[in-house]
């Protein structure tokens, strides 16, 4: 890890995941690269590669990083690169993000390999950065429901717009991050009525994820499989539950093989 990184996160293998995904018929899942090791992706890649296509990844890298180095993390299935965007908002952010200043250098070099935007921020951060991100052209998946304290509702500003680019198409989101977002654990209801919101506008656009294995949480570490319990209660449509498991992810991520 970094030896200036803001947290110590405890250790999680790969074993671990699958302790836990595949009880709940969980068998692929996409690894984002956390803060905790900046831009050094070896353990990223070490992980993907052992799940044997199983597992795509995120990374993070500069903006001055190599073509070499850009077309390796492709070819092994990191499907897009994450940057952070915390001014503005009253968030401290957290040391070994790659900041959204980097992306006019790497846009184009990511459209060019059929990578992505992965973006953690704030969504009351959108507006200042709404230009950086169109005139990238890059489909952009942001985490955690824009992560906003559930307690501003599912109708501030943020929310607007977070619904306005999901009915446009080039904007994901991840339905995830409950116990960021939310202070009323173990349940999380205050964070339904956005969960709703977002369902009503366009499903096709929407992803789920466990934030597994759930390292900074304003109510206390979730149950994992209490997660996917409240997505499939908030949820009730079983074709919309499997157009946001299964179509969206294998879609966006390009999984190649056959569905179990």
């Amino acid at each position: 890890m970094a030896a200036d990184r803001s947290y110590t996160p405890e250790p999680a293998a790969l074993g671990q995941w699958r302790a836990v995904m595949h009880p709940m018929g969980v068998t692929r899942g996409v690894l984002v690269q956390p803060s905790v090791y900046g831009v050094d992706n070896r353990l990223l890649l070490d992980v993907v590669r052992e799940g044997g296509g199983q597992l795509m990844g995120i990374a993070a890298v500069p903006s001055e990083v190599s073509e070499e180095e850009l077309d390796h993390l492709a070819s092994v299935g990191i499907r897009g690169v994450r940057l952070a965007h915390f001014a503005g908002c009253g968030v401290a952010p957290a040391k070994g993000f790659v900041g959204i200043g980097a992306l006019p250098a790497l846009a184009p070099r990511l459209r060019a390999r059929g990578m992505h935007l992965n973006l953690l921020t704030d969504s009351r951060s959108l507006p200042d950065i709404a230009g950086i991100l169109r005139s990238s052209r890059l489909e952009v998946v942001l985490d955690h429901m824009g992560r906003v304290p559930a307690e501003l509702g599912a109708n501030h500003a943020g929310a607007d717009l977070l619904c306005a680019w999901l009915s446009e198409g080039w904007f994901w989101i991840k339905l995830s991050g409950l116990a960021v977002m939310s202070s009323l654990s173990p349940g999380y209801g205050d964070v339904r009525p956005l969960h709703d919101r977002l369902l009503s506008v366009n499903p096709e656009r929407l992803l789920w994820g466990s934030d597994w294995p759930h390292t900074r949480n304003r109510a206390g570490k979730p149950s994992t499989p209490d997660l996917l319990a409240s997505f499939l209660e908030w949820t009730s449509s079983r074709s919309v539950q499997e157009q946001i498991l299964w179509r969206n992810p294998n879609q966006l991520y390009r999984f190649d093989t056959p569905r179990a």
